[in-house]
């Protein structure tokens, strides 16, 4: 009777690639009232965000937006000044078999930032790390099961398969009124930055709920003597409900960033405490993963005299996903510049991390890498605001195995220094670390089985060697007689090397 295969079609998530781009650009803005006098850079930052990445055929073209802000200090002034600029990210990503309609994800770091005076411009000269996944939900049939099994062995495996099976994106706007105290002396508004943390991700009627806090530190002017600016630190809380199918709830990762600040001062009187109002733009990207478990042939022969003849395949499938996020504290001391004064008291730091290396043995991964910082202060016995660069190593170990292909983002959520000597700082930097590991195994199985002609054997006994690499299953395909058989020599699936079978046909 001829074998009736019985099939079934899955849904599997296979990586075409994966491009990490390292992109230089530019960004201006008029210096207003620049004229002879010297405009000197103190602080600065700079946000990028990925709005449309397009897969088309064998690339991903990208389009996002930069936005850059500086302190600096004209001519012999001891106040601060402040500016921003915008600049567009244009970008195409070459990842061969990347096709129109897969997906892609995309993560985009800034690695670098500096901030110079040309021409009446402040000029932004920004370092950006692109890196681009395209993934491909790929349909195939497999077969789970033979009708007729009568003469024949089959080698069936338990595939474990995870996929991206869907992805959200909201934005939350956050709005807070913190009074300021009269003793500042509140000018304006200078350089906003923050952070945002996550403190729990729970599925919830309709959806995922979210809920954690955005830092929000803005950098104002005062006019407070001997002191131009002092950072003014503040958490909003969030509780934000983020639709997804309930059935898509139970396996998700998110991540949330900052897209927008926008601060404004209310001056009180002389009698009244002022006013700062904040409002953040918090963007939320969830992923939720599916994870499935399929029945598949893996292989098959014939103990009877027909010959079978196997189409086979193989694929590289996606097979687990792993995630860990964790709060890790850098602690360091860093020189000042060449011929930069000693600190008398620090204004503001921002702080970049680098990252110059994955490692992993015994199924553990290290980070390391180096942070780099601007530190504005004011020195010893001087009114006038100035800033050095310091540079901090970090080395963090993480509980998964790490390659090329791993999404790692290290956000800082927090960046002091503290006067150690006359000429050294003392550092301390908050990251806030997640890793995704999306682990690819490369899938055999037979995808179609024809009966070939008649090949009688004659019945009797042999005696065989197994190789050191044979098992069971091995021994019996490569003989045609039932593996039972040859377990019941061996005494299991596994073989001793050099010492004889003895099987009969």
């Amino acid at each position: 009777m001829p074998l009736k295969l019985l099939k079934k079609e899955i849904e599997a998530e296979r990586e075409i690639g994966h491009r990490y781009l390292q992109v230089l650009s530019r960004a201006e803005a008029l210096v207003p009232g620049a004229g002879r006098e010297a405009i000197e850079p103190l602080l600065w930052d700079a946000g990028v965000a990925i709005i449309r990445a397009d897969v088309q055929n064998d690339r991903v073209v990208l389009d996002g937006a930069l936005s850059c802000q500086a302190v600096y200090r004209q001519g012999e002034e001891t106040t601060l000044r402040a500016l921003s600029a915008k600049s567009t990210v244009s970008q195409v990503a070459d990842i061969p078999g990347a096709q129109p309609g897969m997906l892609s994800r995309v993560q985009a770091v800034v690695e670098h930032v500096e901030a110079k005076y040309e021409n009446g411009h402040m000029v932004f000269l920004v370092s950006l790390g692109l890196h681009v996944w395209v993934l491909k939900l790929e349909r195939m049939e497999v077969i789970e099961g033979l009708e007729e099994e009568s003469g024949v062995e089959a080698k069936y495996r338990e595939w474990k398969l995870v996929k991206l099976a869907a992805e959200a994106n909201e934005t939350a706007v956050l709005t807070e009124r913190v009074e300021l105290p009269r003793a500042l002396d509140a000018r304006a508004t200078l350089m906003d930055w923050g952070s945002v943390q996550i403190d729990s991700c729970e599925p919830d009627l309709g959806g995922v709920r979210v809920k954690g806090r955005a830092v929000i530190e803005t950098l104002v002017g005062s006019g407070i003597e001997g002191k131009p600016g002092v950072v003014v630190k503040y958490p909003i809380e969030f509780d934000k409900l983020i639709e997804l199918p309930e059935w898509l709830c139970k396996d998700v990762s998110v991540l949330a960033s900052i897209r927008n600040i926008r601060t404004q001062l209310e001056s009180g009187d002389e009698e009244e405490d002022g006013t700062l109002l904040l409002q953040a733009d918090v963007y939320f990207e969830i992923a939720a993963n599916l994870r499935e478990q399929a029945k598949v042939l893996e292989d098959a022969y014939s103990i009877a005299a027909t010959e079978l003849k196997l189409q086979t395949d193989a694929v590289g499938l996606c097979t687990d996903v792993r995630c860990t996020r964790s709060t890790e504290m850098v602690r360091g001391t860093a020189p000042l510049g060449e011929g930069a004064p000693a600190v008398g008291s620090v204004i503001a730091v921002r702080a970049i991390p680098n990252i110059a290396e994955l490692r992993s043995a015994g199924g553990k991964g290290q980070i390391s890498g180096l942070i780099e910082a601007t530190v504005l202060y004011m020195p010893v016995g001087s009114d006038r605001p100035i800033s050095s660069a310091a540079e901090l190593p970090f080395t963090l170990d993480v509980p998964l195995h790490l390659d090329e292909d791993c999404a790692v983002r290290i956000a800082v959520t927090g960046a002091e220094a503290n006067a150690l000597m006359s000429d050294r700082l003392e550092m301390k930097i908050s990251l806030d670390l997640c890793c995704e590991q999306r682990r690819s195994e490369e899938m055999a199985c037979v995808t179609d089985i024809e009966e070939g002609e008649s090949a009688p054997r004659r019945p009797g006994y042999i005696i065989c060697w197994p190789e050191p690499d044979e098992d069971a299953w091995a021994i019996a395909r490569r003989y045609k007689v039932p593996l039972e058989q040859v377990r019941a020599s061996t005494g299991g699936d596994g073989t001793a090397s050099g010492e004889p079978l003895v099987l009969r046909i």
